[in-house]
């Protein structure tokens, strides 16, 4: 982007911020909207007038000051008697963080040390403003996601397990602190797929097989958990039997019939 062109549209942020004050003052005096609105377009002012794509740390990190800004703005005179910004700053700051880091956020070790870090400082804000809620086991498994992409990427397989295990884990506590009723089952059925299709999605009759048996489970457990005086999963389990069979009879035998005359 030539300079011409960055400072047209840096002076046009600029006309932008004072219209909306204005507009503000003289038509809205009882309000602060602009406030907002004018510490975000400062943003964009100030990647043009700064040329952000060439200097992305120091945008980042200005950025991320900015929405702090209008964040502790909103609470300031929104809900001054609940301070919820501290919640969104550690999220916010993972954007420089990430941007810093440089190649080094692609290493696992640097990943999971600003994951740590991240995640404690939600577990702490979790103890110290919500203990009655453990909210900081979504932000933990949202997190770790970060080191488990850079350790596991170029190992899709591995990852499909771990990641596979990751939610499950996710999901059977998450049912656990908040209800009594087990809803679990459905979600890690659902995810079990995943590593299925990675390892055997290219073993079409040995993929149905499997899957097949993981649907039959699937339909006992939960036919144990809802209903265990009505045998009902006998029925979508004789249903779902009938893919491995066709699979067998319409293409794995066929195929091996063709190689053997061919």
């Amino acid at each position: 982007m030539d300079k011409s062109t960055r400072g047209f549209l840096f002076i046009s942020c600029c006309f932008i911020i004072g219209f909306l004050i204005l507009l503000n003052f003289l038509v809205f005096p009882g309000e602060n909207w602009s406030i907002y609105t004018a510490v975000l377009l400062l943003s964009p002012a100030y990647f043009f007038l700064a040329d952000g794509s060439k200097h992305l740390r120091s945008y980042s990190l200005v950025t991320s000051v900015l929405i702090i800004a209008v964040l502790a703005l909103t609470n300031y005179f929104e809900s001054p008697e609940y301070a919820w910004i501290l919640f969104a700053i550690p999220a916010i700051l993972a954007w420089p963080i990430i941007i810093f880091g440089g190649k080094y956020s692609a290493k696992f070790g640097y990943s999971f040390l600003m994951s740590t870090l991240l995640v404690l400082c939600y577990i702490g804000l979790n103890i110290y403003f919500e203990p009655r809620f453990p909210f900081s086991i979504f932000t933990t498994f949202a997190i770790y996601w970060w080191p488990l992409s850079v350790a596991l990427a170029r190992f899709p397989r591995a990852f499909s397990v771990i990641g596979t295990i990751w939610l499950t884990l996710f999901f059977i506590v998450t049912n656990f602190v908040t209800t009594d009723v087990i809803w679990c089952v459905y979600p890690v059925f659902a995810v079990l797929f995943w590593p299925l299709s990675m390892f055997f999605a290219r073993h079409i009759f040995t993929y149905s097989i499997l899957c097949t048996m993981l649907v039959s489970a699937f339909f006992i457990v939960v036919n144990w958990l809802t209903t265990p005086e009505i045998i009902w999963a006998i029925y979508p389990i004789f249903a779902v039997i009938w893919w491995p069979l066709s699979i067998y009879f319409f293409v794995y035998r066929r195929r091996n019939v063709k190689q053997k005359f061919s």
